[in-house]
Order: C-alpha cells, then structure tokens, then sequence
C-alpha cells in the first residue's frame, strides 16, 4: 500500500529493507573472522591426537592391540614482531572493511534521499500540468464564448484548443515521470510512497575553504584509503622480518598402552626451535618487493583522492551557490509573470489583447513555475 512519507522515514524503511544492504552485513561478519582468524596465530596452540593400531603375527597366529593418546602445544616465542604486524594488519583491514559498510549504507541513504526529492518533484510538476490544463479548457471556453459573439477569430478558437492538447501532453509526460520515480522509489525503499514530503530547506553559510577542510576530514573513501595504507605497511613490516630468525616452544605429552609389551607408557617432550631462512631463490625478496609496491601504490591512490574531493566540493559549493542564487531570482521572475498574465488575462478580456498574448503570458508563467519547482528540489539534493 502507498503511502505519504518524510525523508527521514524513507530513509530509515531503506535502511530495514535494502538487499544490498543485508549483504554487505553478512560479507562484513568475513571481515571480523579473518582478523581473528589472523589473531590466532600470536596465541599458543593446544591439540590432542590419538591412534590405535592392531597387529597380526601369522607365526604365533596372535593379534596384538596398542593405542597412545598425546596433547601438544606449540607457541611463537619470538619472531622479531613478524606476526603482530600481520595482526595489525588484519585490524586495520577489518577496520576498513566497517568504513566500507558505512560507505555502502551513505551511498544508500544518498540514493534515498535523491529519488525521494526527485519524485516528490515530478509530483509537483503534474499537479502544476493538471492546474494547467484546466486554465487551457477555461481559456477555451472563454474563447468560444467570444467567438459565438463575434469578437474572437477562428484562428483564436484553434489556437486555444491545440493549447489545450500540448498541455494534455505534457501531463502525460509528467506522469510517466512521476510513475519511473515511485517504481525507483520502492526499488530502493521497499514500499510505494502516494506523497514524499518536502523538508524545510535550511542554508549553512560555509566558506569554500571550510567546506573543502570538511570534506577532506570526513570523507569516507579517504579514510578508507587510509586504513588500508596503513595495513600495507604492516604487511610490509611483517614480510622484511620474516627473513630474519625467529624462536617457538613446543611441547608434547604422551600415554599409551600396549598389549604385547603388557605394559603402558608415558612420556613428556618439550623443545626450542629457531628457523632462518638463508636462501630461497629470491623469493622473499621478491615478497618485500611486492609489498613495498602495493603501498606506493596506495600512497598515490590517496593523493589522487584528495585531489579529487577538492574538486568535487568546489564545484558542488559553487552549484550550491548559484542554484541558491537562482532560486531566489527565480522565485521573484514567478511572482512577476503571474502578475503580468493576470494584467493580459484582463486586457484581452476588455480587447486589448488577443488570445496569443495571453496564451504567451501563462505559459511564460507555467515555465518559470517548474523552473522554480527543479530548482528547490535540486538545492536539497
């Protein structure tokens, strides 16, 4: 059922029932299992094996049974901090893997937000055709009125009838508009809307430089950007000081049972072990290499995205200004044009005008009303 909604209700009925949106939560619970996954490897290691085995001497025609049971435990006592950068990193990652979500979610709301004002414009732009396809069939009438008395031309009355199918026209083209914004509205919604409702429009007074200072510090992909530079040099770390030596404990304890020896066992293992790799053809050269690449790389992605941002906030800041400028320009241009076709209106009534000129007039009125409509909304948006 439709239904008549704020841009905030939108919003939040966007947010309950967008697909999208429920898969990125579920791809986002991966991101948090990868960083623990990741962790693991800084803590200690406990398993416990087992066998069992039967053996068969033909000779003596005898089967023999013996089983052990064993718990070992293995920890990385010292690797000069390869491990924890790798931890680090899978944090950092994990943390841009919310941003990401969040960006995800604004997108969506941006998306909300734009076709909510775009239908509830398109709606204001058919009431205005209806509004003027009334007038037309008033001015008709009134035209054929003078017509009958002879003080009107045929060419009036034809005219004030075509006038009449252009403006049936543009109403069907208005309302073929309003229908492509309400199935947009309840793709992405998940539920029709009869009427969207305007919000008070309110004008922060930013300077260019402010509003660049603010995008530059809140800008989401940025930040993302960030967090994964700053996982990359993690990763880098990590992979410079695998080459070097590292030192683990592992232990082991052990009991078993075996029924040709008539007896059972127990033991007790525990060792240090120390690895160095002295040479593997290039190949953790070739790692640190790869690495070092990814985050110079990523150093230019950054530049590249304030260059960016600073772009688009001082061209959205100077569309914001002139459409500002605009609207309140336009909306004096309306107020002047319905002044003026009321003055037409009753000097054709008198003779003074013929009915182009208060064709002319009111359509010079109806143009500036959908200009001023398209350019309210396009300031929200």
């Amino acid at each position: 059922t439709a239904f008549t909604q704020s841009i905030k209700q939108s919003v939040e009925m966007a947010l309950e029932n967008n697909d999208g949106l429920k898969s990125q939560r579920v791809l986002l619970e991966n991101s948090y299992q990868n960083y623990l996954i990741q962790n693991s490897t800084t803590l200690p290691n406990l398993s416990l094996s087992s066998t069992g085995t039967r053996s068969s001497n033909f000779d003596t025609n005898q089967d023999s049974d013996s089983y052990s049971i064993s718990l070992n435990s293995s920890y990385m006592l010292f690797d000069f901090g390869s491990l924890n950068a790798k931890r680090r990193s899978a944090l950092l990652l994990n943390n841009a893997s919310n941003l990401s979500f969040k960006k995800y979610e604004n997108d969506v709301i941006l998306n909300v937000v734009k076709v909510h004002l775009e239908l509830f414009k398109a709606i204001k732009i058919v009431e205005l055709f209806e509004n003027s396809l009334e007038i037309r069939k008033q001015q008709f009438l009134a035209v054929k009125n003078r017509f009958d008395l002879g003080e009107a031309t045929r060419s009036d009355l034809l005219r004030a009838n075509a006038s009449i199918s252009a403006a049936e026209a543009q109403l069907k083209v208005g309302k073929a508009s309003v229908k492509k914004f309400r199935e947009r509205y309840k793709t992405l919604v998940g539920k029709s809307s009869t009427r969207p409702l305007l919000p008070e429009m309110t004008k922060e007074p930013f300077l260019l430089s402010d509003s660049i200072k603010v995008g530059l510090e809140n800008d989401l992909t940025l930040k993302i950007l960030k967090l994964e530079e700053q996982a990359l040099k993690e990763e880098l770390n990590s992979t410079e000081k695998s080459r070097l030596p590292n030192l683990s404990l592992s232990g082991a304890l052990s009991y078993g049972d075996s029924q040709s020896l008539g007896k059972n066992f127990s033991s007790g293992r525990i060792s240090l072990t120390s690895n160095l790799t002295l040479y593997s053809g290039g190949q953790k050269k070739a790692q640190v290499k790869i690495a070092s690449n990814k985050l110079a790389a990523k150093v230019i992605d950054i530049a590249v995205r304030k260059k960016l941002l600073k772009q688009n906030v001082t061209t959205k800041w100077l569309d914001l200004d002139a459409l500002s400028s605009s609207a309140t320009a336009k909306q004096e241009e309306t107020d002047a044009l319905n002044e003026l076709y009321e003055s037409v209106f009753e000097e054709w009534k008198l003779g003074g005008k013929t009915s182009l000129d208060t064709d002319q007039a009111y359509q010079n009125f109806l143009n500036s009303e959908v200009e001023l409509v398209t350019t309210t909304t396009d300031i929200l948006i």
